[in-house]
């Protein structure tokens, strides 16, 4: 994957897959949907994004992502009953267990730091 997986990851995503198999595409699916969750309701709580860096396995990382949901995903949300932002969870929900690298956290850390959300592209 390019350096530029959210263009990417737009054109993927535009042919709706059911299920995302490539590790880094589904961690960026992940990471920015949470960071989107955040900024749209919260943004004084940005800093919640950083601790999915910090998560051994992606079972841990959709357990985090549940918890922002949770947290983030309510009132002030606005996007919660778009069908991109059901979407986006569907694939954050259907990834297998696996463990993650070091790599694979600074990479986390590395998608923390974008600000363009697939949520308002896709």
């Amino acid at each position: 994957m390019s350096d530029d997986i959210h263009a990417e990851l737009k054109t993927v995503l535009k042919a709706k897959p059911k299920r995302l198999t490539d590790l880094e595409q589904w961690l960026y699916v992940t990471v920015n949907t949470a960071k989107a969750i955040i900024d749209n309701s919260d943004k004084d709580g940005l800093n919640a994004v950083s601790v999915l860096a910090e998560c051994a396995g992606t079972a841990e990382l959709q357990q985090r992502f549940d918890i922002i949901q949770g947290k983030f995903g309510r009132g002030n949300f606005s996007e919660r009953h778009s069908p991109d932002y059901i979407y986006l969870c569907s694939l954050v929900a259907d990834f297998p267990d696996k463990e993650l690298t070091d790599a694979d956290r600074e990479t986390i850390g590395r998608f923390c730091k974008i600000n363009s959300y697939l949520l308002y592209e896709i």
